[in-house]
């Protein structure tokens, strides 16, 4: 019989997948509240959201065993001690950006939800050429956060900040900070486009 951490050390091309595709919608649907709610209720919402995290991270219950579903199929298996970690950092980062940057915290929440998806697909099924600054990322993954960053926000912006935007947000996420990329690459990418 399998259980939850032999299915995800078998399949964890298939788990990465199912991670990133999450990670993809789940962050990408802030847009809608940032561009569409009013202040308030977006910060009421982002405090709840990121309350709800902590939790979870802090595995307590009733959140732990209400969310268990979803970690034992999304989550790594370095993060089970932590549960949500990671989201918690990205919550954290929107929130941030938004309190920072107003409605331009879209930008970051794209930028953080398509480039940091892909990176991480194509470095980890791609990636062969590791960067000499951060061994643990490659430059395949990171030159596919910079194009589908930059071609998502084509779309959105002109050509310079969409330019200037992806590759900040690119190499912040390919160097080693000490801090979570899914924390700063929203932050830096919003305030970025605030800037210009």
């Amino acid at each position: 019989m399998s259980t939850p951490g032999s299915r995800r050390s078998s399949g964890s091309e298939s788990l990465e997948l199912k991670r990133q595709i999450f990670h993809l919608v789940l962050i990408s649907l802030w847009v809608l509240p940032i561009l569409y709610m009013p202040s308030w209720a977006v910060v009421l919402l982002m405090l709840t959201v990121v309350a709800v995290n902590t939790l979870l991270v802090l595995r307590i219950d009733p959140v732990l065993t209400l969310l268990r579903p979803l970690l034992d199929h999304l989550e790594r298996e370095e993060n089970l001690s932590r549960p949500g970690i990671q989201a918690l950092y990205a919550n954290l980062g929107i929130l941030l950006a938004y309190v920072a940057f107003g409605k331009l915290a879209f930008v970051g929440v794209i930028t953080l939800a398509v480039g940091d998806s892909l990176s991480t697909l194509v470095g980890r099924s791609f990636g062969r050429t590791r960067i000499f600054f951060n061994p643990s990322k490659s430059w395949e993954g990171t030159f596919a956060f910079f194009v589908a960053t930059y071609m998502v926000l084509m779309a959105l912006a002109e050509f310079r900040e969409a330019l200037a935007v992806s590759l900040v947000a690119s190499i912040l996420e390919a160097v080693r900070t000490g801090l979570d990329d899914n924390l700063t690459v929203p932050v830096a990418a919003s305030g970025l486009a605030y800037l210009m």
